[in-house]
């Protein structure tokens, strides 16, 4: 659903640079992950399962070097 915006591009006084807009009543992705941030606990939720992210960041770091050790012996060679 689309809502008709008046959208002033000069100063008021210029009735030339008045503009009419469609605007989505959709919110924005960054809208949305802004109220995220500002509203819900997650820095809470982040503290209470830091092990089990630790965890799974190492299995990433882990996972990558395995990948990575012989491609560099394959460029070095």
């Amino acid at each position: 659903m689309n809502t008709t915006v008046i959208h002033h591009a000069g100063g008021v006084e210029t009735f030339r640079g008045l503009r009419v807009k469609t605007a989505s009543r959709r919110i924005s992705a960054t809208r949305r992950f802004r109220i995220f941030i500002e509203l819900s606990d997650w820095d809470e939720s982040a503290i209470r399962y830091g092990r089990k992210i630790d965890a799974f960041c190492w299995l990433i770091a882990g996972g990558t070097a395995a990948l990575l050790v012989p491609v560099c012996f394959l460029v070095v060679r």
